[in-house]
């Protein structure tokens, strides 16, 4: 069995500053244990929901933008134990790892030595995570090192598109995934540069060889909140008939052989 939860759904620097939705990112738990994108309140909402990030194997951060990688030296802190034990891995972009011209790393030297291992991953990277295959992904965004993925577990794909521009190859890449999570950060008729709205979550999903069982929608930009994203998802919904769903703060997917159940878990604590 696999499980998601999400500590958040919102993205962009709007939603970023005033926390309409929250950015925790999401936490996958398969093989291994996985925080993916651990924006600002990732390690408060992991605590509210009963996710100790000292239990945590992996962290993923696809790229150096605030919205995805606040939380993350904090986070490595929990997963090391407080830096007292040389655990976990890290897969990051070159941007989270390095910095680029116009952003410092996003983790220090002294928090990347406390690790086991750490992957500057590119698009076409195999990482195995126990016994489940992680696939590095490409995109087209602003911070061109930005990567996703594809978690291939005894469930099934689990594939993740971050910010990115829509390009036809997704079509291709993210076939035959039973659960696809993507940032969908504006909605019909907004386009703006790096980002996906919902006409093109609907190309990707019509023209797809192999569709998700599920396709969800994160990352939701102020436009796309004010807009009503589950009216948005009911129209992706209705033009694919692919089930689709906008992510909130503390919603649980179970993923099993027979099928994907949802649940929106109770806070454990108001912190």
């Amino acid at each position: 069995m696999v499980e998601i939860v999400f500590l958040g759904s919102g993205g962009g620097r709007f939603i970023t500053i005033t926390q309409f939705r929250s950015t925790g990112g999401f936490f996958i738990s398969a093989d291994k244990r996985i925080h993916v994108d651990p924006g600002p309140g990732a390690l408060i909402r992991s605590w509210r929901y009963k996710l100790d990030p000292r239990k945590l194997d992996a962290i993923f951060i696809s790229h150096r933008h605030v919205d995805h990688c606040n939380d993350t030296e904090v986070m490595v802190e929990g997963m090391t134990i407080g830096v007292t034990k040389k655990r976990g891995i890290l897969i990051a972009s070159k941007s989270v790892i390095e910095g680029d011209e116009t952003h410092t790393p996003a983790i220090s030297k002294y928090h990347l030595n406390s690790l086991e291992k750490v992957y500057r991953a590119v698009p076409g990277d195999e990482i195995f995570l126990g016994e489940d295959k992680m696939t590095i992904t490409p995109t087209i965004h602003s911070d061109p090192t930005t990567i996703g993925f594809r978690l291939e577990a005894k469930e099934g794909i689990i594939s993740y598109i971050p910010d990115t521009e829509y390009f036809d190859e997704m079509r291709e890449i993210y076939s035959g995934s039973r659960i696809i999570i993507a940032s969908v950060t504006r909605p019909k008729d907004m386009k703006i540069p790096y980002h996906m709205t919902t006409e093109d979550a609907v190309y990707l999903l019509k023209k797809m060889e192999e569709k998700p069982e599920l396709f969800v929608i994160s990352h939701v930009g102020m436009k796309m909140h004010f807009a009503n994203p589950y009216k948005e998802a009911q129209f992706i919904q209705n033009v694919t008939g692919i089930k689709t769903i906008v992510a909130k703060e503390g919603l649980k997917l179970r993923i099993t052989e027979k099928g994907i159940s949802l649940k929106t878990l109770r806070p454990a604590r108001f912190v």
